[in-house]
């Protein structure tokens, strides 16, 4: 069943998919189109329901059973965080993620992560994300944008805003369907693999 799902899906994605999140299904970083290869998933646990919502009901796509939560507030343009502030919170994400970093200004970026930037309520207490609301761990490797400092810096200055579309009236259930199983086998290898 399962390599029939993924004979039907893969024409499917290849189709409607692919332009954003890359034939191999790796991502594109420059869109903010998330790996779906991997194990790492912004809502859910990764299993063959959550990624069929995701796909029927989209990303803040204007659809009303859409993940539309949250998204990545702009910390320095809103004025939440200064410039120097934005900088010094990039650092903490540097050292979180074990990239080189400024340890001074990490320290102080730590702080306003569970103070005034509040960014540990959407990524949580251990920077390890929420899947209830879509916000990723910051330790790495994963990223959506990228997790070099100067991408970095963007994200928490301009904020972020990734949507998918809804694919509810535009493809059928069994191809939804289908697709969900095809991004489980490809993101679960050892799973799928044990049941073959």
């Amino acid at each position: 069943m399962m390599d029939f799902a993924v004979s039907l899906a893969r024409p499917v994605y290849s189709a409607h998919c692919a332009a954003c999140h890359g034939a191999n299904l790796r991502g594109n970083p420059a869109i903010g189109a998330p790996d779906l290869a991997d194990s790492v998933w912004l809502y859910g646990d990764g299993g063959i329901g959550d990624i069929e919502n995701t796909i029927l009901y989209g990303i803040r796509s204007g659809h009303p059973k859409a993940h539309n939560v949250t998204d990545m507030p702009a910390e320095g343009r809103t004025h939440q965080l200064s410039v120097a502030e934005v900088d010094d919170v990039v650092e903490f994400v540097l050292a979180l993620s074990r990239q080189p970093h400024d340890e001074p200004a990490a320290e102080r970026g730590r702080k306003l992560f569970f103070d005034k930037g509040n960014c540990f309520d959407c990524h949580a207490g251990d920077a390890q994300g929420n899947t209830d609301y879509g916000s990723p761990g910051l330790e790495g490797p994963a990223w959506i944008y990228g997790g070099d400092r100067l991408t970095l810096r963007q994200t928490i200055y301009s904020g972020r805003h990734g949507l998918c579309p809804a694919w509810i009236a535009r493809l059928t259930p069994p191809q939804i369907r289908a697709l969900a199983v095809y991004l489980y086998v490809e993101s679960h290898p050892q799973a799928t693999l044990a049941r073959r």
